[in-house]
C-alpha cells in the first residue's frame, strides 16, 4: 500500500512539472487562467462585497463570485499564510495535485487491485486531457476528486459516516457534491439502513447550508449561488427537459455541439452500466446521477462537468484495459502525449485580460 502511494505522488509530481512546462516561471499565467482570479477573490473576501470590482470588465456584481463554492478557497487562503494570495494559490495546487493521487492509489488497491499502481495513476492523471489540464491550474477540480475518491474509498471500507463527511466537504467544493450525498442515502436506504441514511444526509447537507445562509446575509438571497447559474443562460434558464439541449443545439444548426454532448452522455451511461454490472455500486450511481442531472442543463461544457466522475468511467470501467500491461502502455503513449499537448495549447488561453489582472494583484495585496 505504501509503495502504491509513493509511485503515485512520485508521478503526480512529474505530471504537474509536464504541465507547467508552458508557464517557463511565469506564475502569473496560473494566477491570470480561470477560474484561478474567481477563486482567489472568495479566498480574501469569502463573499463579503468590496468597495472596488476586483475583476474589472469581468465582473459586474459581487453576487456572480456566490457561484464558486469556498472550500477550495479556505485552501488557497491557508496556503497563502506569510507568502501571499498568488503564492498560496501555486501551493494549494501543487499539494491538491498530490493528495488526490494518493488518495487515487489507495481507492485503486480495493477497487481494481488487478491494475498495477504505477499503469493505473498515469491513466487517472493523464485522461481525459481535461482533468489532466484543470488538476495543474487554479481550479477545484482536484480536490474535488479528492474528496469522491475519499467517499468511495470509504464506502468501500464500510465506514458510512467517513463517506457523508467527505461527500458534506464535496457539496461546498462543486456544487454536483450534492449528488455524493444523494447517492450514498438512497444506498443506504437500500440496504435498509434508513436511521443511518437520515442522520448522515441530514449532516452532510449542513455545510451547504451554512454557505446559503451567508449568501443570504450577504446578498439578501438565499439562493445566490443557484440564481447566478440561472443568469448565465441568458435568461432561458439553465433547466430543460431531460437531453433537450441536445435537441436545441441540433435545431440551431449546431452539429457538432450537439453530437459531442450526445458522445459525453452515452461514453457515461455506458460506463455506469458496466460498473453496475460489475457491482460496484456507488461509482455506477454516481454516475449515473450525474448523467441524469446534466441532462437537464444547457450546458456546453459538459466535458468539465462531468470531470467529478471521470476516474471512475476512464479508470474502473475499463480496468481489464489498464490491467493488460502492454495494451495500457500503448493507449497511455498514444492518449498521454496528447493530453500533455493539450494543457500547453490551452494554459496560455482563457486569460484574464491585463487590466483585470492588474486590478487583481492590487486587490489581492491590499
Amino acid at each position: 500500500m505504501r509503495r502504491a502511494v509513493a509511485v503515485a505522488l512520485l508521478l503526480a509530481a512529474v505530471a504537474l512539472v509536464a504541465a507547467w512546462a508552458p508557464l517557463s516561471g511565469r506564475l502569473e499565467l496560473l494566477v491570470r487562467h480561470f477560474d484561478a482570479p474567481n477563486y482567489l477573490v472568495v479566498a480574501k473576501t469569502l463573499y463579503v462585497p468590496t468597495e472596488t470590482n476586483p475583476l474589472p470588465g469581468y465582473v459586474l456584481h459581487p453576487k456572480y463570485f456566490a457561484t464558486h463554492t469556498p472550500l477550495f478557497p479556505l485552501v488557497i487562503r491557508a496556503c497563502s499564510l506569510g507568502v501571499g494570495y498568488e503564492t498560496g494559490l501555486a501551493v494549494a495546487t501543487i499539494l491538491l495535485a498530490l493528495a488526490s493521487a494518493a488518495v487515487f492509489a489507495l481507492w485503486a488497491r480495493e477497487a481494481a487491485p488487478e491494475v498495477s499502481p504505477a499503469l493505473g495513476t498515469l491513466a487517472f492523471l493523464l485522461l481525459p486531457a481535461r482533468m489532466f489540464l484543470y488538476r495543474s491550474l487554479g481550479a477545484s477540480e482536484a480536490l474535488m476528486t479528492l474528496l469522491v475518491l475519499a467517499a468511495a474509498l470509504a464506502w468501500r471500507r464500510g465506514r458510512e459516516d467517513w463517506a457523508f463527511f467527505a461527500a458534506a466537504l464535496a457539496t461546498v467544493t462543486r456544487t454536483n457534491g450534492v449528488l455524493v450525498v444523494a447517492v450514498l442515502f438512497l444506498l443506504l436506504v437500500a440496504r435498509q439502513k434508513v436511521r443511518p441514511a437520515l442522520l448522515g444526509g441530514a449532516l452532510a447537507a449542513l455545510p451547504l447550508l451554512a454557505l446559503l445562509s451567508w449568501h443570504r446575509f450577504l446578498f439578501g438571497d438565499f439562493f445566490s449561488l443557484l440564481h447566478v447559474h440561472a443568469d448565465s443562460a441568458r435568461g432561458i434558464g439553465r433547466l430543460t427537459f431531460p437531453f433537450a439541449f441536445v435537441g436545441e443545439m441540433a435545431s440551431a444548426n449546431d452539429w457538432e455541439t450537439a453530437e459531442m454532448l450526445l458522445a459525453l452522455h452515452l461514453f457515461y451511461v455506458l460506463c455506469a452500466a458496466r460498473l453496475w454490472v460489475r457491482g460496484d455500486r456507488f461509482e455506477a450511481g454516481l454516475i449515473a446521477a450525474h448523467v441524469v442531472l446534466l441532462s437537464l442543463l444547457r450546458e456546453r461544457d459538459l466535458a468539465r462537468y462531468y470531470l467529478t466522475v471521470a476516474p471512475f468511467a476512464v479508470v474502473l470501467a475499463f480496468r481489464e484495459v489498464w490491467a493488460r500491461p502492454r495494451l495500457a502502455a500503448l493507449v497511455l503513449a498514444v492518449l498521454g502525449p496528447l493530453s500533455v499537448v493539450y494543457a500547453w495549447k490551452s494554459i496560455p488561453l482563457n486569460l484574464a485580460s491585463p487590466q483585470a489582472y492588474e486590478a487583481l494583484v492590487r486587490f489581492l495585496a491590499s
